[in-house]
């Protein structure tokens, strides 16, 4: 079956979307239609980032550290009459502590991205599928090269669908999301409906339907 432009019932100048895109020597669409006819974009893995009980972590051993610090900077006390446990302990005990909070930090972390990731994954499988879906009603729909404009055949956004008007570049992405624009392009694709012919005008100036 052949496919007829809805705008000047013409098959000779439509083409598929993907085609037009690629049909570079003939230049079928315009620069600036280009642009709203590219295919969604595919998705990406979010970022993976470390849960709040890293921060507190790291936040409590960087004071620990620090108190430690200052307590190594005040006159010590006679540590000779002590043990070598003693003295040592005295003088390293301020850092065991911000090392066994950093040690955590480091195995929370891990655990912590490794959930996440694993939740992104699982994310992305279902973005995939519907940037898939999205994909195929892209691929449906046709371009006109005479009108400058695009549309979608019957049955093409899914089986029974009815054929879209014809649609203004800038309508088409509205439509391969699911979110068909009122707008509509005329023949020439402006986007502008055309305007009634004389003596269909209601009150005020307004067009009849």
């Amino acid at each position: 079956m052949s496919v007829i432009c809805p705008g000047c019932a013409g098959g000779e100048h439509v083409l598929p979307v993907p085609e037009a895109l690629g049909d570079v020597v003939a230049a079928a669409v315009d620069p600036s239609a280009a642009a709203h006819l590219a295919p969604p974009p595919a998705p990406r893995p979010g970022p993976v980032r470390d849960s709040a009980a890293v921060a507190v972590l790291v936040v409590l051993a960087a004071l620990w550290l620090l108190l430690g610090v200052l307590s190594l900077l005040r006159p010590r006390p006679d540590l000779d009459r002590y043990g070598d446990a003693y003295r040592a302990g005295y003088l390293l005990g301020g850092l065991v502590g911000p090392a066994v909070l950093t040690g955590a930090a480091m195995v929370v972390r891990m655990l912590s991205r490794r959930r996440a990731r694993r939740r992104e994954e699982e994310l992305l499988r279902g973005r995939q599928a519907c940037w898939q879906h999205l994909v195929a009603r892209w691929r449906s729909g046709w371009w006109c090269r005479r009108c400058q404009a695009a549309f979608f055949p019957v049955g093409a956004l899914h089986p029974g669908a009815p054929p879209s008007p014809l649609l203004a570049a800038r309508h088409y992405p509205a439509w391969v999301l699911g979110t068909p624009a009122p707008a509509t392009a005329t023949a020439t694709g402006s986007g502008v409906a055309p305007s009634p012919g004389p003596g269909r005008q209601g009150a005020g100036g307004q067009a009849l339907s």
